[in-house]
């Protein structure tokens, strides 16, 4: 047996918003629609990049979507072709998340690349970027007032299929963009840059150039696909470090694409297979817990597109194929309940202390104003990799002073959101899996 303890009167700050995604969810040229579930799940940021990837990324987005013709006046209104990205962040809006809006270029795996390189004019592109701001933002041509706050340049430009250029030249476009849309837009945040390696050379020149050069930089945003949850609080832990030695130990640390992989060379296949199954709730929960342990302040799930047959995808199914596809919604995945339990700590606002005697245990719990409380559990571990063995079935003992009935909602291989009362507080959970415990 296994034990939790909740201790109501020890709080221990806020719950983050760390149940945000990547894309919207209006997908597949608006043909499947999920906004009642975004909603139902509160999720909070939707990050725009790699927009209905690959098939869709002409229209969506990206610098060279909506400022086709480079050579045109970035000051002309003419010059621009919102049409399709507009559609897609007023969809994001309306289901209550914030876009969080990565200014760039789509990742690119195909051997001729076509839109990743270096700009032409950097100081021209990062005026283009602050047009795009002003539209979204400030309603210029016909535009809106969304009041997006987070504005990210560019994606994983220390990888070849995201930038094709030097890294002088990425530090080169960031010191001329970032400026600019600071200057002209003082109420937004600015940074980046979505690192795939944080902790490489990239990163580093980019912190160094960005301090002597007194850069705007408001967030430090990252990336990771571990398989064991608490590779995240380890590589947080030193993203913490390397911003410190830098002179950024404040900044805002957003963790803004996740997901399980176990390898990029061997056995891809098997992680998708799994991002569709119960396991991937129980790694989506555990995930949440650690972040919610490290100083990441906002993070996003990648990805929630129902697009490449959904591969990346443990959020949402296709289903109703033969609809019409203007009744398409797609059908919920396991995963879709670890961001909607996440939620129903993020509704109740307040994390309260827990302690767990098992490393296979990842627990967060959270009170309201009005005394109720509810705690997330994960049972979670994947050392021997794809769920080769997955740890045995165990009972958990719940105690909170005070409390004694408890309904906990379940996922595992068996039940998806099923409810099981827990009168004596104890909780049978399979080997990876997990449960949101309501606590009365």
């Amino acid at each position: 047996m296994k034990t939790v303890k909740v201790y109501p009167e020890q709080t221990l700050g806020p719950i983050r918003d760390l149940h945000g995604v990547g894309g919207g969810p209006v997908t597949n040229h608006f043909t499947y629609n999920a906004t009642d579930d975004f909603r139902a799940a509160g999720i909070p940021f939707c990050r725009t990049h790699d927009i209905e990837y690959p098939f869709g990324a002409g229209e969506f987005v990206d610098i060279h979507c909506i400022f086709k013709d480079f050579a045109k006046d970035e000051n002309d209104p003419a010059s621009y072709n919102f049409t399709f990205t507009d559609e897609y962040l007023k969809a994001i809006v309306n289901t209550g998340a914030k876009p969080f809006y990565r200014l760039g270029a789509t990742i690119e795996h195909q051997p001729i690349k076509l839109y990743i390189h270096p700009p032409e004019d950097f100081e021209k592109w990062g005026r283009i970027c602050s047009h795009i701001i002003s539209h979204y933002n400030d309603g210029w041509a016909n535009g809106f007032h969304m009041g997006i706050e987070y504005w990210e340049i560019w994606n994983e430009p220390d990888i070849a299929p995201c930038w094709t250029g030097t890294q002088e030249q990425f530090i080169e476009l960031y010191a001329a963009a970032a400026p600019i849309i600071k200057r002209e837009h003082p109420e937004v945040k600015v940074g980046g840059c979505a690192f795939a390696l944080p902790l490489e050379s990239l990163a580093e020149k980019w912190l160094a150039a960005v301090r002597d050069r007194s850069l705007p930089m408001d967030f430090f945003s990252w990336h990771l696909y571990p398989t064991v949850p608490r590779q995240i609080t380890e590589l947080s832990e030193k993203v913490d470090a390397l911003l410190e030695k830098y002179g950024f130990s404040g900044t805002e640390s957003i963790f803004d694409e996740w997901n399980y992989v176990c390898s990029w060379t061997e056995n891809l296949q098997r992680c998708y297979d799994l991002h569709k199954e119960a396991f991937e709730c129980a790694f989506m929960t555990a995930a949440m817990c650690e972040m919610q342990n490290t100083r990441i302040s906002k993070a996003m799930y990648y990805d929630v597109q129902m697009l490449m047959n959904g591969v990346w995808n443990g959020v949402f199914c296709p289903v109703a194929e033969n609809a019409h596809a203007a009744f398409r919604r797609p059908g919920r995945r396991p995963g879709y309940y670890a961001l909607q339990y996440w939620n129903e700590l993020k509704k109740l606002g307040t994390e309260i202390r827990t302690e767990t005697d098992s490393p296979d245990v990842y627990a967060t719990a959270a009170r309201g104003e009005n005394g109720t409380a509810a705690l997330l559990v994960s049972y979670f571990n994947d050392e021997a990799k794809w769920n080769q063995s997955p740890p045995p079935d165990t009972e958990i003992k719940i105690t909170m002073p005070g409390h004694n009935v408890f309904t906990a909602y379940v996922v595992d291989d068996e039940k998806t959101n099923g409810s099981v009362l827990l009168p004596d507080g104890m909780l049978k959970l399979k080997g990876n899996s997990c449960a949101l415990i309501v606590i009365k």
